[in-house]
């Protein structure tokens, strides 16, 4: 038997428990939305709030959602792993991630910000520096150094190619390299179920913890597209907080990655 007949035979048996005039406006709205929902994606929420007689409208809607295969409580989660966030970013043609890197407290926290462009070339402003990193050629990387005010050349401090070194290892930028330069001893990032919101149907939380101590490490990533845009790494034995935001939305122009054009500007 075909679903409608069968919608039709139950919500007939139904009946007898509500006045008939009412109950043929409750079925033909309903037999209506079925066949509209053959077509096109209905909302099923939008239905029961137009029907006049609430319960019967629910119950009549959730039945047919559950033999027309449709989720009645909005579309179901994907399932989103790990894996996937992380081969996702590798194939990422550029991206800006901003850092906020130290304490708790605003006025200890420095702020870092990385930007890579399809070619393999990076750009840090790390305070007064800024840093050039080029991997089109070389998995070691070639490294420019500046002072961010004068424009002058500078020699490397020992930080400066450390942030871009972080995420290029192993010949591609990897989320694994970056979760492996915290203090080892963290367990494997697991997805974390958290209420439904609107927040919660976009985007999807993972977290690792370590074995002895209270540190944590949690990542937010979008559902679909499976991109990170958010790292946190804490620790509360000593109030740091460290903060990773990624951005895909702007691609920079390729001179903003020539350290001879920074030169001369």
């Amino acid at each position: 038997m075909r679903p409608t007949e069968d919608i039709k035979n139950m919500i007939k048996k139904m009946e007898d428990k509500t006045s008939r005039d009412l109950d043929k406006r409750v079925l033909d709205d309903v037999l209506k939305t079925l066949e509209q929902s053959q077509k096109t994606q209905i909302s099923i929420w939008r239905l029961i709030m137009k029907s006049t007689f609430m319960k019967f409208a629910a119950a009549a809607v959730i039945i047919i959602a559950v033999l027309i295969g449709i989720n009645p409580f909005g579309d179901s989660k994907t399932n989103v792993v790990w894996a996937d966030v992380a081969k996702n970013f590798e194939s990422v043609p550029f991206f800006h991630l901003t850092i906020y890197f130290g304490s708790d407290l605003s006025d200890q926290s420095k702020k870092i910000e990385i930007w890579k462009s399809e070619d393999l070339r990076v750009r840090v402003h790390n305070d007064d520096t800024v840093i050039f990193a080029d991997y089109s050629s070389n998995e070691e990387g070639k490294f420019t150094i500046f002072n961010r005010l004068t424009k002058e050349p500078q020699d490397s401090n020992g930080m400066g190619p450390l942030f871009p070194t972080v995420l290029w290892k192993e010949g591609r930028f990897s989320l694994d390299t970056l979760t492996r330069s915290f203090p080892p001893g963290v367990k494997g990032i697991t997805p974390v179920e958290t209420s439904e919101t609107a927040v919660s149907r976009e985007t999807v939380l993972f977290e690792a913890r370590y074995e002895t101590t209270p540190q944590r490490i949690r990542i937010w990533a979008f559902r679909n597209s499976k991109l990170p845009i958010r790292l946190n790494y804490s620790d509360s034995t000593n109030n740091e907080s460290n903060d990773f935001l990624f951005d895909y939305s702007e691609q920079k122009d390729p001179s903003f990655f020539d350290p001879v054009a920074f030169e001369k500007q």
